[in-house]
């Protein structure tokens, strides 16, 4: 598919060099759209933040959402299951079933690392 789009000069000039890039830079800045949009949750930025700043095993295996996010999730779950969610629920639901993937994973390592120690 071609696309044509009007940018400004500026953007132009830094996306040229990397034109045969473009499709990878379209997907990650919409991954990034998308982990900004979760309403009063960042999630996946929050996610990176925490793991980047090297928390210990124990801080991994104590890492849990906030009362608030778990009613948030709690609420898209039942809904998920009823069968009831609007595109834009079901595009927030998916990305907390992919935080908590990623979430789980760390927990994993953390536990191994705690057994290990």
């Amino acid at each position: 598919m071609q696309l044509t789009l009007q940018i400004p000069d500026d953007l132009a000039a830094a996306l040229t060099p990397r034109k045969e890039g473009l499709p990878r830079i379209l997907s990650l800045g919409l991954r990034e759209l998308d982990a900004e949009g979760a309403a009063g949750f960042s999630g996946l930025a929050d996610v990176m933040e925490f793991l980047a700043s090297l928390p210990t095993p124990e801080q991994i295996m104590a890492l849990r959402p906030s009362q608030a996010l778990q009613a948030q999730i709690d609420a898209l779950l039942k809904r998920s299951r009823e069968g009831d969610l609007s595109d834009e629920e079901d595009r927030q639901w998916r990305h907390y079933q992919y935080i908590e993937h990623l979430v789980r994973k760390s927990k994993i390592r953390a536990a191994e690392r705690l057994r290990q120690a």
